[in-house]
């Protein structure tokens, strides 16, 4: 086995959530707790870390993404805590981790409201959102000349003026209490405090500005974009739908999670590396055209693209040729290649951010959290999915093109196998195996892979970034000479490096042309060209 990286405990506290990348505390379940489990320990392994399985022994591993085996898997909150009641159990606290819905009562002030009290008074301006814990309110709309246009009354638990956390708009209702009636007040100024010293409670702003952005008479805009619908979400981001009135286009429309907009680190980046990433024009890179800021968070503006994410071909079991897989496994490499020669990793290789469009092109979606080479992660922070991490994006160093080759490599045994190479029963466990485990052969799974489908998943997945290919160009050149020559069941690549004085320039260079135009035209055979000038 290749001996793994040097080992330190990740940064940070964890929690995850299987379907989002994850990023340090922000995350859908409570962090692994209870001692490691008792077995030997290899040299240089923390303490924070359990050791991996035994030799022969069989590996936890998950049927698919979303339907893991181990309790790291998607909705398995319920292993963890009771389910949440009363207040806690509205859709908008529901989906928190439990310790976020704590950090959130902390934040609240109880107040009690007498019968025909008034709690909110419509026009006034909106400071805080109150949640009904006991009693009933009355709503109360009137329009300028005073006659109530709406009117309903609302029983605990509830919530109301809740948009008071999400714009600068007057009040829209006069509320009054139906009875005696206890409200948990929360305040903007307290939330905002909160989402900063508790990303993870960011959650509920995220999903009250998406809900708020569909409903019919919602705030149903964000800048100059109008919202038609939602085409998906995730723990960290939610897509819609929109259209630029104008120019009458349909565009995507992605909306951060505020738990990750409301970490100081990346708002600090998020603007600069946006901007590189409207640079990016590749044919399979998903086009970005905008960004917005608005409702506490920040949109990016992309083209709208029809057909299916990978994730959903995998789980879906459709059968597919080596050809198309060694194809997708490509066009994402030379989409990686060229986004890492300007400069950009992405961190976030997985099925969910490959879309295969409905003309068969792969584009690759989600440069949210993409980071320049060389950079480490935002504030200490761990951003990426765990599945598909390399050892050392789990460690929290610096980063280059060859992270997310090993993702890749890490998408590439699902693709074929249809199953994880590495699942547990907890975070620890699982970076454990990433960084001391080989990826497994996925020919144990499904013995049709082919041989150099083997050597790509084995070469991408090394622990070492030395040991994986050179770079992503490299590692498509591989793939490109595998589906042109697919009646071998292995083939050779050798690499030439000549150094040379200045002087002999055109001799040398002549040479190598001659080689290139020789080999240029055979069929099963790519060539790779770099040259770098005499250094000052």
């Amino acid at each position: 086995m290749t001996e793994p990286p040097e080992l330190k405990s990740p940064p940070g506290p964890h929690s995850y959530d299987k379907t989002a990348p994850f990023s340090g505390p922000s995350g859908g379940l409570p962090p692994p707790s209870g001692p490691p489990p008792v077995a030997a320990r290899p040299a240089g392994l923390p303490p924070g870390l359990p050791p991996p399985p035994p030799p022969g022994a069989a590996p936890t591993q998950g049927v698919r993404p979303g339907r893991v085996t181990g309790p790291l898997g998607a909705g398995r909150i319920s292993q963890f805590a009771p389910p949440p009641r009363g207040w806690q159990a509205l859709p908008l606290f529901a989906s928190m981790a439990p310790e976020a819905r704590e950090q959130f009562r902390g934040a609240m002030e109880p107040i009690r409201y007498r019968k025909g009290d008034t709690v909110l008074r419509q026009g006034e301006p909106g400071d805080a959102m109150f949640v009904v814990e006991s009693g009933t309110l009355r709503i109360t709309v009137r329009d300028n000349k005073n006659t109530v246009v709406f009117e309903k009354t609302t029983a605990a638990p509830a919530l109301v003026g809740e948009m008071a956390l999400i714009t600068q708009e007057p009040r829209s209702a006069t509320v009054t209490a139906e009875e005696d009636t206890v409200c948990l007040r929360v305040s903007k100024a307290a939330v905002e405090d909160m989402f900063h010293r508790h990303p993870n409670t960011g959650v509920l702003l995220t999903r009250l500005v998406g809900e708020r952005l569909l409903e019919a008479k919602g705030i149903r805009k964000v800048g100059k974009y109008e919202i038609v619908g939602r085409l998906g979400a995730g723990g960290m981001a939610t897509v819609f739908e929109a259209r630029h009135p104008e120019l009458g286009r349909s565009v995507a429309l992605k909306m951060l999670s505020h738990a990750l907009v409301s970490d100081p680190s990346f708002r600090e980046t998020f603007e600069h590396e946006a901007r590189l990433v409207a640079q990016l024009n590749h044919e399979n890179i998903v086009r970005v055209m905008d960004t917005e800021k608005a409702y506490g968070t920040m949109f990016i503006v992309m083209e709208k693209l029809t057909g299916d994410l990978l994730e959903g071909l995998i789980e879906r079991g459709e059968p597919m040729d080596w050809d198309n897989a060694r194809r997708i496994l490509r066009e994402i490499s030379d989409a990686l290649g060229y986004s890492h020669k300007l400069g950009l990793v992405h961190r976030d290789i997985k099925p969910a951010n490959v879309f295969l469009t409905t003309e068969g092109r792969v584009k690759l979606l989600d440069f949210g959290i993409a980071s320049q080479a060389g950079g480490a992660d935002k504030g200490g922070k761990v951003l990426g999915t765990p599945y598909y991490m390399s050892p050392e994006q789990i460690l929290g160093h610096a980063l280059d093109g060859r992270s997310d080759l090993y993702s890749l490599g890490m998408l590439a045994y699902e693709l074929v196998t249809r199953e994880l190479p590495h699942d547990a029963d907890t975070l620890d466990q699982l970076w454990a195996r990433h960084m001391t485990v080989e990826t497994p052969d996925p020919r144990e799974t499904n013995p049709d892979v082919p041989e150099d489908l083997c050597e790509f998943i084995r070469r991408a997945g090394m622990k070492k970034p030395e040991d994986r290919y050179s770079s992503c160009a490299e590692a498509a050149a591989y793939l490109k000479v595998a589906s042109e020559v697919p009646v071998l069941d292995r083939f050779a690549m050798s690499t030439l490096s000549v150094t040379y004085h200045v002087s002999r320039k055109d001799t040398v260079e002549g040479v190598l042309r001659e080689a290139e135009a020789k080999l240029a035209g055979l069929s099963g055979v790519v060539l790779f060209h770099a040259h770098r000038d005499a250094q000052a």
